[in-house]
């Protein structure tokens, strides 16, 4: 994380899906997985939710902000030291303490991460649940106007 020259607000680095999984325990992702969808969605919610509260502490105003040692963090990955421990129940609150825990310069990099590796988990099963209600609409979509084959009869 780092505040930019112009003071109009804080960056954290972009990482990939395979960037963000090296910060969170493969036990995790396995139990973030198994998890319904429904609660998986709150989860992201939840995250969402950390983020901005995380984000909301940094004034990017501040004129004690020294720039020059700013500019030695800018693009820079969080350390590896930010990992997550392995979690595998009471996510939201695992990842918040985890979060509130980390040196206050990485505590948004380890929301947007938390907050990622949850959506990238979620992603594919939204879709999954889409397909099916789609799927679903259809068939029942017919089934109310008949097929062809019943009205050439």
């Amino acid at each position: 994380m780092w505040f930019e020259r112009d003071r109009r607000g804080v960056h954290s680095m972009g990482l990939d899906r395979r960037a963000q999984r090296r910060y969170v325990a493969p036990e995790t992702i396995a139990a973030l997985e198994a998890l319904p969808l429904r609660d998986l969605d709150a989860l992201h919610d939840a995250m969402a939710e950390l983020e901005a509260d995380v984000l909301v502490t940094y004034d990017a105003a501040d004129d004690s902000i020294d720039h020059d040692a700013e500019d030695a963090f800018a693009l820079r990955t969080p350390p590896a030291g930010i990992a997550f421990p392995p979690v595998t129940s009471d996510f939201a609150a695992a990842f918040t303490a985890h979060v509130e825990s980390l040196p206050r310069r990485w505590r948004i990099d380890g929301a947007a991460i938390a907050y990622e590796v949850v959506g990238s988990v979620l992603a594919p099963q939204l879709a999954r649940e889409r397909a099916r209600r789609a799927a679903t609409w259809r068939a029942t979509a017919r089934r109310q106007r008949g097929s062809r084959r019943t009205r050439r009869r």
